[in-house]
């Protein structure tokens, strides 16, 4: 930044984030199409291509540079340092900076831009199903966060849980899992690799108790089938939290019940 002035972008570099984009807001919440054409047949959109780090030093993000992926630096007027985003999505990411930082854009920037080729090809009802999936795929991923945080099974001291309360919690889980993976599209997304692990981690868990009843275990330090039910639950909880890391991390979701340091 020079003396304070503003470094807007060239028609050049706003045409090329656009296309990239493919006129869709790259806000992952959002993603409406912006594009369309006047009476006269003119191209005109309602988004812009935003700045990540501020046209001017009075702008959000005041940071010095705008360290790419790479680690490599870009310029306030490069292409790198532009996002296609939706009039009310600007506005809003410019008003609450401090929480839509210059990391968090250029996630928006490189995801939606790798969803935008990966279209390519597709037909419109197909496009119309993964733009869909992506925008309601951070509601399902909360959803499931909570489920998580609201079922003591995944929180409680195991010494004090009732063996037979904690299979019927976690048979529900199985049923909450079908249901998510009959609406995901994309089982290589964040939340697609999330369930995947939860169901890998539940399987663990039924498989180590097998061939116990658990409805018949004592809640017994000492006696061996608690023992094993009492690790078993311990390993499933590390790999279930393991395996949500990425989108409670992604959704900036604070656990209330289940110890972070887990």
């Amino acid at each position: 930044m020079t003396n304070g002035k503003r470094v807007e972008f060239t028609a050049g570099v706003r045409q090329l984030v656009a296309r990239k984009a493919m006129y869709v807001c790259s806000n992952p919440d959002c993603l409406r199409v912006t594009g369309f054409s006047t009476e006269k047949g003119k191209p005109r959109a309602i988004a812009q291509a935003a700045h990540i780090l501020p046209a001017s030093q009075a702008g959000p993000r005041r940071t010095d540079d705008v360290t790419l992926p790479d680690g490599s630096q870009a310029k306030r007027g490069d292409e790198e340092n532009a996002i296609w985003l939706c009039l009310p999505c600007h506005y809003r990411v410019d008003a609450d900076w401090e929480v839509y930082s210059e990391e968090l854009l250029l996630e928006w920037k490189r995801e939606h831009e790798d969803r935008a080729s990966a279209l390519v090809g597709l037909d419109l009802e197909q496009s119309l199903l993964k733009l869909a999936e992506v925008r309601v795929g951070h509601d399902w991923a909360r959803a499931m966060l909570a489920w998580l945080d609201d079922h003591r099974f995944m929180y409680f001291d195991d010494a004090r849980e009732c063996p037979e309360y904690v299979w019927k919690a976690v048979d529900a889980l199985r049923v909450k899992l079908v249901d998510m993976r009959s609406r995901v599209l994309d089982m290589d997304s964040d939340l697609g690799r999330a369930i995947s692990g939860i169901e890998a981690a539940v399987q663990e868990f039924i498989v180590t108790l097998n061939d116990v009843r658990v409805d018949e275990i004592q809640v017994t330090s000492g006696d061996p089938n608690f023992e094993r039910f009492s690790n078993a639950l311990i390993c499933m909880r590390s790999r279930i939290l393991k395996a949500v890391e990425v989108i409670a991390k992604r959704e900036n979701y604070v656990f209330r019940n289940i110890p972070v340091d887990w």
